[in-house]
């Protein structure tokens, strides 16, 4: 060997030692294209009249690790469509990447970058599949740009993957861009998304992998075609069995997908009030009804709703002309066929031959008049117990409403007012308080929907049915303790209220109960009508950055001292998915996670720096 073959021979090893070590420096900062030149081809293959370049000859296998090969004369190698190239995909790009040519680099003929060429190279029956997995992962840590498009085709890395149903290069991609890109579409295919690409090609692995990860079924591309649209007719397969029977799983996948989550209903805990109700009007459920004294159906359901407050009747008409089948807002309320299914308020729903009692006072009240007569309600039906179906004793509304006209009150434990209104109201159905507060925090001036219950100033009234109110002192509230805003009308909320105490209270039974205090002399705050300290716990619902959310994480932060809570948000307005620094404290989708001191939250109006500073300071010492 001569000196300046061992040369060579010694700068090959020393490119490999760096590539090897991910020390790859390209001799340029900005990619370039490459002309495009003809593959080359050894005298053997010449003389055999192959048309292909072969890695695994020793002659093309020379010419290919000859330093005077150039990175245009390896792309076009690389062009070629043959398991002999495309299986020996990691010695072409190392070979390329030797030549210190630049990561994001692309061949002039096809505009296709080494990412793209890469990610299409383990299609079934060509390539490698895993060996194109490790390729892409190797590019992307040194740079390549997972975005790029090329400017033929106006496909991405991931837009190839998927045409070619290359599963384990999908993930690689994916989990680099953290799925962000999984809708991006691609003008060459009528502007459809990853999915209709692989829809399109029967790539049926890459399909349900995309799905898995968030890919969008129900979206449209410029033809108006969902991925479910773009299957080919199995008539144009040339009788093929198997493609036929690819094409049914295909299609019964994305029909799944397309199919609307269903989910149960919120829990009824207005189950007294519904069953009260009911009973007044002397109906239960199964009763046939008429809605509006115009349609007849039968009831199927009774209670809150998702879409909108208050009690609501389900119906399922006899006949078509409903505008639902029980569910709305993909909650499922109840089961019937379509367009035969109706909600209305309990209020316009009666016994057939029956008209429904009017629900409010009359507009023209005397503006005199601080107080209206409730209209009339037939309570014949009502038995002097109710029978509510809970195990647990309950006290009627006669018992409850120790609440009087005047009689100052607090409105779900935060705005003060004076009681001027008690009786049922035109909108909902039940017994409202109204109050008149003293800032003007209200909603309205004693009037809703041009009825009017009591006079006072604008947004110094509310309305608030009898659980939301409790009479001024019956509970002290600390100077400091802070009262931020709160929906109390949540379902998540009534839950966490009713957990904490098993059965309905009142001021006996409160003055009753004696106040334990905690060994530990903590100062803990605790809910209204029970003696148990109230902490912050894993899983309560709490109002932070003014969304709604669940705690999934109390404890200690590596970004900054002392306690720190996670919170996912019910809407994506966060700042990470539970992980901060590479940290994972809790997990939750994209942009739904955030981490805040406790002061940041608040729990039914209460601040968390009260429900975890002492408990959990103390929890530390104690350690």
């Amino acid at each position: 060997m001569t000196l300046e073959a061992e040369e060579e021979e010694e700068k090959g090893k020393d490119i490999n030692l760096h590539l090897n070590n991910n020390g790859y420096h390209p001799e340029r900062d900005k990619p370039m294209i490459h002309p495009c030149v003809d593959p080359p081809v050894c005298d053997s293959c010449q003389k055999l009249e192959l048309s292909f370049f072969d890695p695994g000859c020793p002659g093309c296998h020379d010419i290919l690790v000859n330093p005077d090969t150039t990175v245009p004369e390896i792309f076009a190698v690389l062009r070629q469509w043959t398991p002999q190239t495309q299986q020996n995909l990691e010695l072409l790009i190392n070979e390329i990447l030797k030549r210190s040519a630049h990561i994001n680099d692309r061949d002039g003929l096809t505009d296709m970058t080494l990412l793209q060429y890469a990610s299409k190279s383990g299609a079934a029956g060509i390539g490698d599949s895993e060996v194109a997995s490790r390729v892409v992962t190797m590019l992307i840590s040194k740079g390549a740009d997972v975005n790029i498009r090329c400017r033929w085709t106006n496909m991405t890395a991931l837009h190839y993957a998927a045409y070619f149903d290359v599963v384990p290069v999908i993930k690689v991609l994916l989990k680099t861009t953290k799925a962000l890109d999984i809708d991006s579409t691609c003008s060459e295919f009528d502007h459809g998304s990853s999915l209709h690409i692989a829809a399109s090609n029967l790539a049926y692995e890459a399909v349900k992998v995309l799905l898995q990860n968030g890919a969008n079924p129900m979206m449209k591309d410029n033809m108006g075609r969902g991925p479910l649209e773009c299957i080919p007719d199995p008539t144009n397969l040339d009788s093929d069995p198997e493609m036929a029977k690819l094409v049914v799983k295909l299609k019964k996948t994305l029909q799944e997908s397309c199919q609307p989550v269903i989910k149960v209903p919120p829990p009824n805990y207005d189950l007294i009030q519904s069953k009260v109700t009911l009973q007044a009007l002397g109906i239960t459920l199964g009763d046939k009804v008429v809605v509006g004294g115009v349609k007849t159906g039968t009831l199927k359901y009774c209670g809150p709703t998702e879409f909108a407050g208050g009690l609501w009747a389900g119906i399922e008409l006899d006949e078509p002309g409903g505008k639902n089948d029980g569910s709305v807002g993909g909650i499922s309320y109840f089961q019937c066929a379509h367009s035969q299914g109706i909600f209305a308020p309990v209020s316009k729903i009666a016994r057939p031959g029956s008209v429904p009692a009017p629900r409010s006072p009359s507009a023209t009240m005397s503006p005199n008049k601080t107080q209206q007569k409730a209209a009339a309600v037939d309570v014949s039906n009502v038995k002097a117990r109710v029978d509510t179906g809970l195990k647990c004793r309950t006290s009627s509304i006669a018992d409850l409403a120790e609440i009087d006209l005047g009689d100052r009150v607090i409105v779900a434990g935060q705005r003060k007012g004076t009681v001027r209104f008690c009786g049922e109201a035109r909108f909902a159905p039940g017994i409202w308080y109204g109050i008149e507060l003293d800032r003007p925090v209200g909603k309205n001036d004693g009037s809703v929907n041009t009825d009017r219950y009591f006079h006072c100033k604008p947004k110094h009234g509310v309305f608030a049915p009898l659980s939301r109110i409790q009479k001024l002192g019956e509970r002290r509230f600390s100077s400091n303790e802070s009262l931020d805003a709160i929906s109390w009308g949540a379902v998540s909320e009534k839950h966490d209220r009713r957990s904490n105490s098993s059965v309905p209270f009142s001021t006996q039974n409160r003055a009753k109960t004696p106040i334990k205090r905690p060994k530990s002399g903590l100062s803990l705050a605790r809910v209204p009508g029970s003696s148990a300290p109230f902490k912050l716990e894993v899983g309560m619902s709490v109002f932070c950055n003014s969304e709604l959310g669940n705690v999934r994480y109390i404890g200690p932060a590596e970004f900054g001292d002392g306690v720190w809570v996670g919170v996912e948000l019910r809407t994506a307005k966060g700042k990470n998915d539970g992980c901060v620094q590479d940290k994972r404290y809790f997990s939750c989708k994209p942009d739904h996670g955030l981490l805040v001191r406790p002061s940041k939250i608040t729990v039914r109006g209460i601040n968390g720096s009260k429900l975890v500073s002492d408990y959990y300071h103390s929890r530390e010492g104690e350690a």
